[in-house]
Formats: C-alpha cells, structure tokens, sequence
C-alpha cells in the first residue's frame, strides 16, 4: 500500500525541479498539477483556532481517490512538509519569482 506522505514527497522534489506545472484554481489558496492521467491540488485553510494543509488526489475521471490533512499539532512534521510544497506550488503558479524579478529589474530603471 502506497502512503500519501511518499506522493508528497516526490511532489516536492519534482516542484524543486521544476518539473511540476503548478496551476492556480478558483481559491487563492489552492494550487493544482495534472501529471499523466493524475491530478492533484494542494490547498491551505485557516480558521480562527489553526491551519491546516490539505494534499488531495484525483484520477483521470475527476474521481477522488486519496486526501491527506495536515495540521501543525497533529503531523508536525507532514504539516511542515505540505506547507513547503503549498509555498513552492504557489510560486511556480503564480510565477512570483519572475515577477519579482522584473519589478527588482524596474526599481534599477526608475
């Protein structure tokens, strides 16, 4: 049997890699990757009391196989782990560092 926290793993070495296309969805704080006949969505939600990080799996059908829900008092170690993969999703998404880039490349034009 397969266990989640290896996906998340290897989703992480492969995002470092940039091998992942990261895309945004509908929620700001959720980031979603096709790969092969999979897709997969890493998401962070925040209450009044914690956060928690959520890694959720689909097949080719859309049909929901797997989640795996992370909080920091629960899975501090797995929290750690999907809120490193939230952050390097968010950014391959988003292209943040590109973008940081050129507005650092604009400050040296102005």
């Amino acid at each position: 049997m397969v266990d989640v926290r290896e996906i998340a793993a290897k989703l992480l070495e492969r995002t470092n890699q940039n091998k992942i296309n990261w895309r945004p969805t509908a929620s700001e704080r959720a980031f979603a990757a096709v790969i092969g006949n999979w897709s997969v969505s890493i998401s962070a939600s925040r209450t009044v009391v914690e956060t928690s990080m959520s890694l959720r799996i689909h097949d080719s059908t859309g049909q929901f196989l797997e989640e795996f829900k992370a909080t920091p008092g629960n899975e501090g170690a797995a929290f750690r782990q999907l809120r490193e993969l939230h952050e390097k999703a968010k950014r391959n998404a988003l292209g943040i560092d590109r973008q940081l880039e050129g507005l650092l490349a604009e400050l040296e034009r102005v």
